[in-house]
């Protein structure tokens, strides 16, 4: 039987498809839905308001970069509870049972065609949309960079330290490109709090989009963190969409001149 409805939402979107800019953009926590099947995961609807549920304000982000830059935008359309499409199938962090303190029950004593009903229906769609488009790309003869988007709590309840970056440049393979952009961005705004591979490593935990994607691929690759206090309202998500679209403009201008 499909986890999906009619009535539920689509597991992925996919903004300018035909688009052939120099730069695609993902956003694996875009959305905090869940299939009406698993009935909220048995969660009340303020913890799937929360961080663990998505990346607060990254949508917004994401679709004025898009359109910005007048390229492609592939969302996941459901919570990172249900389904966590930047974690490796079957890792702990893919499906968690507690995720910053909070139980999530539809997630306990998970049977493993239960897991793989969540993988067929949202992670494997989510990533064949990513990979069909970048592969149309390459068979055009483009090697696009390859930007992933994301956002982080200010505080954890596992872990209550302040983490006072306003933007994190997270990286475990191309680590060039992450370099020059942070270069680019601290030149243009030198009083952010700039985090490398800040608030977390980008190895650890490990992701999966862009390993799979981008460093598998060979394209080279950002992933962006903003800090979610920052970006909750659409003034925050306009102010920082635009700060790192200028970071962002003058690294593809600077490619082009390479």
């Amino acid at each position: 039987m499909a986890l999906l409805t009619d009535t539920d939402p689509p597991a992925f979107e996919v903004v300018n498809p035909d688009s052939t800019a120099a730069v695609v953009f993902v956003s694996d926590h875009n959305a905090n839905a869940v299939p009406a099947a698993l009935d909220g995961l048995g969660l009340p609807t303020r913890e799937l308001n929360r961080h663990i549920g998505y990346d607060i304000g990254i949508d917004r982000i994401a679709r004025r970069l898009a359109e910005r830059f007048s390229a492609p935008l592939v969302v996941s359309g459901y919570s990172r509870l249900v389904c966590d499409v930047n974690r490796v199938p079957y890792s702990p962090g893919s499906m968690p049972e507690v995720s910053d303190g909070t139980p999530v029950p539809g997630n306990q004593d998970l049977h493993a065609d239960d897991r793989q009903a969540r993988y067929d229906a949202l992670f494997h769609p989510y990533h064949g949309a990513i990979a069909d488009l970048l592969d149309a790309r390459a068979k055009a003869g483009e090697h696009p960079l390859l930007v992933a988007l994301h956002s982080f709590t200010p505080t954890l309840v596992s872990a209550p330290a302040d983490r006072p970056w306003e933007i994190g440049f997270l990286w475990a393979g191309d680590a060039p490109t992450s370099a020059r952009a942070m270069g680019i961005f601290r030149g243009l705004f030198p009083t952010v709090c700039v985090g490398a591979n800040e608030p977390y490593s980008g190895s650890s935990p490990e992701g999966y989009t862009v390993p799979v994607h981008g460093d598998r691929r060979g394209l080279s690759n950002l992933c962006l963190e903003f800090r979610q206090d920052l970006i909750a309202d659409d003034a925050g998500g306009d102010l920082w969409a635009g700060r790192f679209g200028d970071a962002l403009a003058e690294l593809l201008r600077t490619a082009d001149e390479g």
